[in-house]
C-alpha cells in the first residue's frame, strides 16, 4: 500500500501526502515521500528508527 514518510529524525509515517509535522524533526514542514514497501523499513530511507526494547 502506498504510503509517505518522513526521512529526517521521527520517521513518520502518512497514508496521505503532506509535510511533516513533528517540530522538533529537522524536516518539520517539508514534503513527506511517497513509499511503496511492504515490510514497514522503507527501503531503509528511514536511517533513524529506533530499536524497541
Amino acid at each position: 500500500m502506498a504510503h509517505y514518510i518522513c526521512t529526517g529524525t521521527c520517521n513518520g509515517v502518512s497514508d496521505t501526502p503532506g509535510t511533516c509535522q513533528a517540530t522538533d524533526c529537522p524536516k518539520h514542514e517539508e514534503m513527506l515521500q511517497p513509499c511503496d514497501c511492504t515490510d514497514e523499513k522503507h527501503y531503509g530511507r528511514q536511517s533513524h528508527i529506533k530499536e524497541a526494547s
